[in-house]
């Protein structure tokens, strides 16, 4: 019992930390004011992160939904090489399901679809 209190205020000291009020007095995430819900870049995505790329990230919609949705500073379809290599590793540990360190085309697939549509929610 202790312990879930003590973890359940951990969580939410740590969750005030994260908001913030602005100096205009709006409510704020990390310093900057809540712009809404964020789109899918459109086009294709550029950057000298593009080559590390993961051919199922650059290549599908679904992967570069999760690559500009899923990484803030990937949000414009530049990519740095920093964002490439965290994306490929995100993405690796996300689409395996067995945990067996190989993922296999079914998982990608899979896994391409759930967080897209994780993402696009």
């Amino acid at each position: 019992m202790k312990r879930a209190l003590v973890a359940a205020i951990g969580g939410l000291s740590v969750g005030a930390c994260a908001a913030d009020y602005s100096d205009r007095g709006t409510f704020a995430y990390a310093g900057q004011e809540w712009s809404g819900e964020r789109q899918p870049h459109e086009g294709e995505l550029e950057g000298p992160g593009v080559e590390i790329l993961d051919d199922w990230l650059k290549e599908t919609r679904e992967g570069r939904m999760i690559v500009t949705l899923g990484f803030r500073d990937a949000a414009e379809g530049v990519v740095s090489e920093d964002i490439a290599h965290r994306a490929n590793i995100w993405f690796r540990r996300y689409a395996d399901q067995d945990r067996d360190m190989r993922i296999t085309d079914p998982e990608i697939r899979t896994a391409l679809v759930a967080a897209a549509g994780r993402w696009a929610r």
